[in-house]
C-alpha cells in the first residue's frame, strides 16, 4: 500500500513530502539543541556565576529562528503533498468511473461510491500530509538521538529501550483484529450512508405513505448497528493502546529509577542523568504517537481497500489495434447474454439493421429490449456471439469511437446543474455557440430558451429542476443533433409529455432520424407502424420480426396479440392522428 501511494504522488508531490520531512527533522533537532543549551547554561551557572553567557543566548536565538522557519516550511509542504495525493486519486477515480461497464453501477451502491470519493480519499490526505511527514521525521530524530544517548552512557540507553520490544509486539498482535473491526465498521458506514441517500431521495414518497414505517425501522437498525460496531472498535483500540502505553511508561520509569541509583553510586554524572531524563522524552515521542499513527493507519488501510475496489475494478477493455467501421449498419450475430447465472438471459439473438433504416424493438417490460441497446453501447459485453457495426466487431473498436458513433435520446433525461448551453454542449465539447444554437433550433427548443432571462446562459437545477419533461427532452434531442452520430437510439421519447411538447418533439425526431441508422425501444405500438422492421422480444428471445403489416398477417402471433390488447383500449387511434414520429422524409 505504501509503495502504491508513493507512486501515485506526482514528482512535485514527492518533493513536497521529502521537504516536509526534512523540515520537521530540523524543527525537532533545533528544539533538542535548545534543551541541551539550556542544560549547559544551568551547569555553567552552578559551576561559575561570572561566566559570560552571551554566545549561548545568541545560539539560542539562532536555534529559535531556525526552528520557526523550518516549522513553517514543513507545514506548508506537508499540505502540498496531501493535496497532491487527493487530486491524483480523485482524478484516477473520475476517469475510472467513465470506463466501467454499466454492470459496475448495479453492483456498487451510489452511497458507497460517494463515501469513497469524499471520506476515504480525504483520509489519504491525512496519511500523506500529516502521518507520514510527522512520523518519518520523528523516527529519524529518534534514531539520531539513540546514537547520541548511547554515546553518553550505554547502560542508560539499554534501560531506555528495554521494554520497547514488548510494547511493539503487543501493538502488532492487536493490529490484525483491529483491522477486521475497522473493515466491518467501514462497511456498516457505507450501508448506513447508502440508506440515508435512498431515504432522502424517497422522502416525498415516504410522506405520501406515512403509515409505512418499514424504511424508518430499517434505517434505525442500520444506524444502531454502525453505532455498536463503532463502539466495539473504539473499546478494542483503547485496550490495546493502553497496554502499549503502559510498557513505554514502564521503560522510562525503569531508566529513571536505575539512573538515580547509578548517580547515587557515583557511576553516572548528574548532568548525563539529566540529559537522559529530558532528551529521552524526545526519543519516546514517535513511540508515544504510535497511538495516533496506528489509528490513522487502520483508517487509511480500510479506506485504501475501498478506493482500490474502484481503481482495480475491471473496465471495458480497449483493443490493441482499434478498427474503424465502414458504415453504420448493425448486426447482432447469435448473441447470448445474462446478468447473473440463473437469472434473466438472452440466447441466440440475431438480427440486422441496415444502414439508414429504422428498427423498432417491441415486447413487454423485461423482455430484453433495453438490454439490446445496452449491449450495443458495451455497457455489458456479450457472453457469446458478436455485435458488429459496419462489419466490425464493437469489441475491436476503440470504446470512445464506439460511443462517438451513437447518439442516445432516452425517456428519462439526465440534465446537470449547469447552463442550458452547458447541458447541450455535452453532445460535442468543442462546439461553437453557433452550432449549439443550430442544434437547439432543430430540436425546437431555441424559441423557449430565448424567452428565459439569460437565454442559453440560464442555469438549470440538477436533473433539470425548473423545466418541464418536454423541455428537458428537447434539450436532450439538441445534444443528439449536436453530436451528429450516424447511429441513433431512441427510448419512446413522447410517452410522458403534454400534447404541445409532443408535437414539437415529433417534428424534431422526424428530422433527427433522417439519414441515420435508428434503433427504437417502442412502448406505444402506434408510433412504429412505419418502421422498416419490427423485432418482437419475449422472455429474452426474438419470437417474430417483420414490418407492421407483415406481423399482423399472423393473427396468433405475439405481435398481433400485443396489438389487439392496445386496440381494445378506450379508443382506437386513427392513422392520420398518429402518423408516427419516425417516418422517413
Amino acid at each position: 500500500m505504501i509503495l502504491e501511494i508513493l507512486n501515485t504522488l506526482t514528482s512535485k508531490g514527492k518533493r513536497s513530502l521529502a521537504i516536509s520531512i526534512f523540515g520537521f527533522v530540523i524543527y525537532a533537532l533545533t528544539g533538542i539543541a535548545m534543551m541541551l543549551l539550556t542544560l549547559h547554561i544551568l551547569e555553567l551557572l552552578f559551576l561559575d556565576n561570572h561566566t559570560n553567557l552571551s554566545k549561548y543566548w545568541i545560539m539560542l536565538g539562532i536555534c529559535l529562528l531556525v526552528k520557526g522557519g523550518s516549522n513553517i516550511l514543513a507545514d506548508m509542504q506537508k499540505h502540498f503533498a496531501g493535496f497532491d495525493i487527493v487530486y491524483k486519486i480523485r482524478e484516477k477515480i473520475v476517469y475510472r468511473l467513465k470506463s466501467f461497464s454499466l454492470g459496475f453501477y448495479t453492483n456498487e451502491r451510489l452511497g458507497e461510491i460517494s463515501t469513497i470519493i469524499h471520506k476515504d480519499v480525504d483520509n489519504m490526505e491525512s496519511v500523506v500530509g500529516h502521518m507520514w511527514t510527522r512520523m518519518s521525521a520523528d523516527f529519524i530524530v529518534s534514531i539520531l538521538l539513540l546514537f547520541y544517548l548511547f554515546s553518553i552512557d550505554w547502560r542508560m540507553g539499554l534501560l531506555m529501550i528495554s521494554l520497547l520490544p514488548i510494547a511493539l509486539l503487543l501493538l502488532v498482535l492487536g493490529l490484525k483484529k483491529a483491522s477486521n473491526l475497522e473493515e466491518e465498521n467501514g462497511n456498516l458506514l457505507a450501508d448506513m450512508v447508502s440508506l440515508f441517500v435512498e431515504y432522502v431521495k424517497g422522502i416525498p414518497l415516504l410522506k405520501a405513505f406515512s403509515e409505512s414505517k418499514k424504511f424508518d425501522h430499517k434505517l434505525t437498525a442500520s444506524t444502531s448497528c454502525f453505532g455498536e460496531s463503532n463502539k466495539q472498535a473504539a473499546k478494542y483500540r483503547a485496550k490495546v493502546l493502553s497496554h502499549y502505553g503502559f510498557f513505554i511508561d514502564l521503560s522510562f520509569w525503569l531508566m529513571a529509577t536505575v539512573g538515580i541509583v547509578l548517580v547515587f553510586n557515583k557511576s553516572l554524572e548528574p548532568m548525563a542523568y539529566l540529559i537522559y531524563i529530558v532528551i529521552s522524552k524526545e526519543f519516546y515521542k514517535p513511540f508515544v504517537a504510535m497511538e495516533m499513527h496506528w489509528m490513522n493507519y487502520l483508517k487509511v488501510t480500510d479506506s485504501y481497500a475501498r478506493i482500490k475496489k474502484i481503481i482495480d475494478a475491471p473496465i471495458v477493455e480497449e483493443p490493441k489495434q482499434p478498427k474503424k467501421p465502414k458504415g453504420s449498419d448493425i448486426i447482432f450475430d447469435k448473441v447470448d447474454f445474462f446478468y447473473e447465472e440463473g437469472e434473466f438471459s438472452m440466447k441466440n439473438i440475431s438480427f440486422t439493421t441496415p444502414k439508414h433504416t429504422l428498427t423498432a424493438l417491441v415486447g413487454e417490460s423485461g423482455s430484453g429490449k433495453t438490454t439490446v441497446t445496452n449491449l450495443l453501447l458495451r455497457f455489458w459485453d456479450v457472453k457469446k456471439g458478436s455485435i458488429r457495426i459496419g462489419n466490425v466487431d464493437i469489441r475491436d473498436m476503440s470504446y470512445d469511437s464506439l460511443l462517438n458513433s451513437i447518439s442516445i435520446v432516452m425517456q428519462n433525461v439526465q440534465l446537470f446543474a449547469d447552463t442550458i448551453e452547458g447541458n447541450i454542449r455535452i453532445g460535442k465539447a468543442n462546439a461553437s455557440k453557433e452550432e449549439i444554437i443550430e442544434a437547439a433550433k432543430k430540436a425546437r427548443i431555441h424559441d423557449f430558451i430565448m424567452t428565459l432571462p439569460k437565454g442559453y446562459e440560464t442555469i438549470v437545477g440538477e436533473n433539470g429542476v425548473g423545466l418541464s419533461g418536454g423541455q428537458k427532452q428537447r434539450i436532450s434531442i439538441a445534444r443528439a443533433f449536436l453530436k451528429d452520430a450516424p447511429i441513433l437510439i431512441l427510448d419512446e421519447v413522447t410517452s410522458n409529455v403534454d400534447p404541445i411538447n409532443e408535437a414539437l418533439i415529433q417534428e424534431a425526431i422526424s428530422e433527427l432520424t433522417k439519414n441515420r441508422t435508428v434503433l427504437v425501444i417502442a412502448h406505444h405500438l402506434s408510433t412504429i407502424r412505419s418502421a422498416d422492421q419490427i423485432i418482437v422480444f419475449k422472455n429474452g428471445n426474438i419470437v417474430e420480426s417483420g414490418t407492421h403489416t407483415e406481423l399482423l398477417t399472423n393473427p396468433n402471433g405475439y405481435y398481433s396479440i400485443l396489438w389487439s390488447k392496445k386496440t381494445q383500449g378506450s379508443f382506437i387511434e386513427k392513422e392520420e392522428d398518429i402518423k408516427g414520429i419516425f417516418q422517413e422524409a
